[in-house]
């Protein structure tokens, strides 16, 4: 099989490569010393090949390295090799460039495929698991998430449809392709911009587009249903009008959204920064085109159908009827309409806001307990496609990561003439071995032991033996040691050793074990000891996740509450605004730390800003009539907005990666909460939070004409 593998080929860019063409280096020299020591047992009395440290030429060998599974079938692992599951080879190689690692991945794919069809031997099958494999499958679940994207663009156009059903024929599809067009194109800019300055582009920037729509759509249905509203006036003057009416809002959340992601971007994590400045500089962009774009195309192409029914304040809601569905009673779907001013009442009741208060306290705490029992992790498996082959390869590699999880260390190589420094240096090392986990001195692989027990008899023991005892036991080449030789004198030695644990079963646990090793060896500087895994990565961000997420939350919350409190100057409005975005930071963290917090705060923003002016404008108006003329402004938008967005996203739910359909859930059940919060939550607090106006000595009637002025500010559409 090694054999095999070395004499793979792939064609590249019409080239022939082999894989021994590939920078690579050698690491199964264990299992080749067993290979032949099996083959010199029958005729040699010291060779003993017991597991899990074997014996040739009084020379010890671990090897746990490359057999897994051992003896099951007995008491005991050890002994001489029966039975086993598992044989390993490890392969590494250096690709430093982008031709070397094309190269390496049409290697590994061609190896991939081999594994998958199975017809290597009739005595063994073998699976494969490598890097560059799991980016292509990765690659893989990004094309299908794009495909059903297109989907959930197909279906969003439906919606768009029926929600503008009062536009003429003619202009429906060009005020449609404005709204969609917007934020594609401010998508679309920020990946020219991006591909321009030679910014690396990832597979997590394939969730930037549908943030984006989400926005934007809701943008857009803000603008065209208060340019609905404004229909009495010219195109100058109701332009205007609206974008005095809506500008300010789509300007807190574009602003608040713009610091979210901006402040993402300092995240260590190089993927999740470059996600964060992707998604910063599209949000800016579809801000700035949703005025330059779609408010033109308003302007041009808006026009209503000549048969327009009586206008009427309405709330349209679906309600489904389910039957037995048989040939004779098909599903019945009907319409229930329900006036703002029925819903303000309702909501604005003694026990409506009993309800309400209730259900809002109950989201909080279980936001906090939530919060409070997070664990981040991270499993492979969740970001490959559910149908890959790959995942067997992945579960028969867990299997033998639950047996060897090797740690690697390089150190300082001790004085030995120094036995204080010797004796430190076992010290740490041996702390290591003895630590929860690990198997203990028998199975490390350190060279320095075996240095010192053939030199025990030397009373003046130091490294300038050293090449030849490499030498002697053909490990020269092998990159155990550095050092430097002067004139036969050898100094500045620094060494490679590994100390074998047992896998543990999560991401989270092993992190936390290699936290610990750093601990023990942070505290013997003199050795300047560094320690490798090849998931150290992975394990530095669940390290650091939850600390950098509460610092990114904190400021973040910060940066959006001061933002809130300068674009709207009203106490009552900035808290309930700064308060909603706290509740979905907390729900949101506790249903999915392992995704970016993307807050959509657009309805909380509107819903407040609109109240701030209306404590302004109207202020004869009583708090049902004040939350019914801001209903009436926003509600329905953000009704349509909501709606769309849960559209678009539902064809994700169809994709094969864990991550995707999570990422998924988590749009969907922010943009619930949001609507939950700009339709129901928000008016009782804000209700809750207002004075009641002092009775005025003006005439009941001259009262009744201005408060019915104010309420007629905004059409009952």
């Amino acid at each position: 099989l090694d054999e095999f593998v070395r004499n793979t080929s792939a064609v590249v860019d019409g080239k022939v490569v082999h894989f021994n063409d590939l920078r690579s280096i050698d690491i199964n020299y264990l299992f080749h010393w067993y290979k032949y020591a099996y083959s010199w047992s029958d005729y040699f009395a010291d060779v003993n090949l017991s597991f899990p440290i074997g014996e040739a030429m009084g020379h010890k060998f671990f090897l746990g390295t490359h057999f897994f599974g051992v003896n099951k079938h007995k008491d005991s692992e050890r002994g001489p090799i029966e039975q086993m599951e598992f044989v390993t080879l490890w392969y590494m190689s250096q690709a430093s460039d982008y031709a070397t690692r094309q190269r390496l991945q049409a290697i590994q794919m061609r190896l991939f495929e081999l594994s998958r069809a199975d017809n290597f031997s009739d005595l063994i099958s073998f699976d494969m698991y490598g890097d560059q494999v799991a980016n292509a499958e990765m690659l893989r679940g990004t094309f299908q998430t794009v495909n059903l994207f297109v989907v959930g663009l197909i279906l969003m156009v439906g919606f768009m449809a029926i929600a503008f059903s009062h536009i003429s024929l003619r202009s429906q599809p060009l005020l449609i392709l404005g709204a969609i067009g917007s934020p594609a194109l401010a998508t679309a800019a920020c990946f020219a911009i991006l591909g321009w300055v030679d910014f690396p582009l990832n597979s997590i920037m394939c969730i930037t587009p549908f943030l984006v729509m989400g926005i934007g759509v809701d943008d857009a249905f803000l603008l065209l249903h208060s340019w609905r509203n404004h229909g009495n006036l010219p195109a100058k003057e109701r332009m205007r009008a609206v974008v005095h009416e809506i500008g300010p809002s789509m300007a807190i959340t574009s602003a608040t959204n713009t610091l979210a992601f901006g402040i993402g971007i300092t995240s260590p994590t190089p993927q999740m920064s470059g996600f964060c400045l992707c998604t910063c500089i599209a949000i800016f962009l579809d801000f700035l085109f949703e005025f330059l774009i779609f408010c033109p195309v308003i302007v041009l192409c808006y026009k209503e159908k000549k048969e327009k029914s009586p206008q009427r304040d309405r709330l349209v809601l679906l309600y489904i009827w389910r039957g037995c569905f048989s040939f004779s009673t098909p599903a019945v779907f009907f319409f229930s309409v329900l006036s703002w001013e029925k819903f303000t009442d309702v909501l604005l009741s003694p026990y409506g806001r009993f309800i309400v208060i209730v259900s809002t306290v109950a989201i909080y705490i279980s936001a906090f307990v939530g919060i409070s029992q997070m664990r981040p992790s991270f499993d492979p498996s969740k970001t490959f496609p559910s149908d890959s082959d790959l995942m067997i390869s992945l579960r028969k590699f867990e299997k033998v990561q639950s047996e060897y999880s090797p740690v690697n260390f390089i150190s300082r190589m001790p004085s030995l003439k120094d036995s204080a420094e010797e004796s430190a240096f076992f010290e740490m090392v041996e702390r290591v071995e003895y630590s929860d986990g690990c198997y203990g001195p028998e199975r490390t692989q350190l060279m320095l032991r075996d240095f010192i027990d053939v030199h025990t008899s030397n009373v003046t023991l130091s490294y300038d033996s050293l090449p030849q005892f490499l030498n002697e036991r053909q490990i020269k080449d092998k990159a155990i040691v550095h050092y430097e030789d002067k004139n036969g004198s050898v100094s500045n030695i620094w060494i490679n050793y590994i100390i074998i644990c047992r896998g543990r079963p999560s991401f989270f646990e092993r992190a936390m074990k290699i936290d610990s090793i750093r601990k023990i060896i942070d505290e013997y500087p003199v050795f300047q000891t560094s320690l490798f895994d090849y998931d150290s990565t992975i394990y530095d961000l669940i390290i650091a996740v939850k600390d950098e997420l509460t610092k990114a939350v904190a400021i973040t919350f910060a940066c959006m509450t001061a933002a809130c409190a300068f674009m709207i100057p009203s106490f009552t409005g900035a808290s309930v605004a700064t308060l909603s975005i706290m509740c979905l930071f907390s729900f949101l963290t506790s249903f999915a730390p392992f995704l970016p917090k993307c807050v959509m705060k657009g309805c909380n923003a509107h819903v407040c800003y609109h109240y701030h002016t209306s404590m302004r404008e109207c202020v004869l108006l009583n708090v049902n009539e004040r939350i019914t003329k801001i209903l009436r402004a926003v509600g329905r938008p953000i009704f349509e907005a909501s709606l769309s967005t849960l559209i678009c996203m539902s064809p994700l739910f169809f994709v094969p990666v864990y991550i995707i359909v999570a990422f998924a859930k988590t749009v969907c059940l922010v943009a619930t909460l949001g609507l939950l919060h700009g339709v129901v939550i928000i008016p009782v607090c804000l209700a809750i939070m207002t004075r009641q106006r002092k009775p005025s000595r003006r005439p009941e009637d001259l009262l009744g004409e201005q408060k019915e002025n104010m309420l007629g500010d905004v059409p009952r559409s």
